[in-house]
């Protein structure tokens, strides 16, 4: 019988729930080095011009030209064209933006969005010319072209995309994590070598009267990958189903407030690679319907009639006025409160949905192992 639980445990449990972990974690770096990047000095001729052989990590917005034999390809923006170097660079693919019909945004949060698809240098090949491309990483001068490249351990950054360049860091941000992290690319291998070891087990145990229970244990336990779907668990696994949606909802909210204190670090104001001042103002209790309207809301679906403290964050003129940054990678928003404290509580309660998820699945797995157990039982 312990031969059965150990089986089970590890090709139904540890195998995709260490996908999972490395799942997360792969998503959680990309989109750390997303929000690095963004911090740094956008590319123009004139930045081009001071650079030198060492080098250092620029963000690039501009259109696709071509892909080279050499795995070279090249973007140009309104005044620069540069080559990259697509050996070692992590390409995504951004889903398609979700626009209104006068062409703006949408800043509703899709619980059922796609990541982000991770793809071959050779698939860049196929885009058509004009398609939009952010690049970010290292750039250094090489004999008089500017060209950006990986070095050690940071890889060139490069994301395809369509929709305003202003959207494209909140966006990512929402998009860039799995739906479900347990089932992975490791998952439906170890659901297949699961189901098969315990099948033998099975096989072998049946060869010896003593085990029969440990057989009929070990026929139920193969076809514990359908037990989800079956009732009564398949109750627990819309539940479960529900609350990590939810679950992956909130740790996006969490990601979305947290992005004006990058820019910040504790101050109020700052200033951003442009030149400019970038920082936060009190707007009072509710957003003023004109405000409401112009500035966008984070996290999505707050409602802006809400009575709370809210902070606009934005770029700050001589006169103190705060409106939109020139930066796309300086966040516009009003956040209701502190960004601080609501990433917190958004984190939270995503544990705890999280929790509560794993919870309902596996009281359902375990109530429908039962009746399986049972119903082998009967035929001996």
């Amino acid at each position: 019988m312990l031969a059965v639980l150990a089986l089970a445990a590890f090709w139904f449990a540890a195998v995709p729930v260490a996908g999972a972990f490395v799942v997360r974690r792969s998503w959680r770096h990309f989109r750390r080095r997303l929000d690095d990047l963004r911090l740094s000095p956008i590319l123009d001729y004139r930045a081009s011009c001071s650079l030198d052989s060492a080098g250092s990590d620029f963000r690039f917005f501009g259109d696709f030209e071509s892909v080279t034999d050499g795995r070279i390809l090249w973007a140009r923006s309104d005044n620069l064209t540069v080559p990259v170097e697509l050996d070692r660079a992590a390409i995504y693919l951004l889903p398609a933006a979700d626009e209104t019909d006068d062409g703006n945004e949408r800043a509703s949060f899709d619980m059922d969005g796609s990541p982000p698809e991770k793809i071959r240098w050779d698939r860049v090949a196929s885009l058509s010319e004009g398609a939009k491309v952010f690049i970010g990483g290292k750039a250094r001068d090489e004999s008089g072209q500017v060209r950006f490249s990986s070095e050690g351990t940071e890889e060139i950054l490069l994301i395809l995309y369509d929709g305003n360049e202003r959207s494209l860091i909140s966006r990512t941000v929402k998009a860039g994590r799995q739906k479900n992290e347990y089932w992975n690319s490791s998952t439906a291998y170890a659901i297949v070598l699961g189901s098969f070891s315990e099948l033998i087990l099975a096989l072998v145990y049946s060869k010896r009267p003593a085990l029969g229970a440990a057989s009929s244990a070990a026929l139920a336990a193969a076809f514990i990958p359908l037990l989800p779907l079956l009732p009564p668990g398949l109750v627990m696994t819309g539940l479960y189903r529900r609350l990590w949606r939810k679950g992956r909802a909130f740790r996006t909210f969490r990601d979305l407030v947290r992005m004006p204190l990058r820019h910040l670090e504790g101050m109020r104001e700052t200033k951003l690679p442009d030149g400019s001042r970038y920082g936060w103002r009190e707007l009072g209790n509710a957003l003023a319907p004109t405000e409401g309207e112009g500035v966008p809301v984070l996290p999505p679906g707050a409602d802006p009639a809400a009575e709370e403290e809210w902070r606009c964050y934005g770029m700050i003129d001589d006169d103190g006025t705060i409106r939109a940054p020139r930066d796309p990678g300086a966040i516009w928003a009003a956040v209701p409160g502190d960004p601080a404290v609501l990433s917190g509580r958004y984190e939270v309660m995503a544990r705890l949905l999280e929790i509560g998820a794993m919870a309902a699945l596996l009281a359902g797995i375990a109530a429908n192992s039962v009746l399986a157990w049972l119903f082998v039982r009967s035929f001996r």
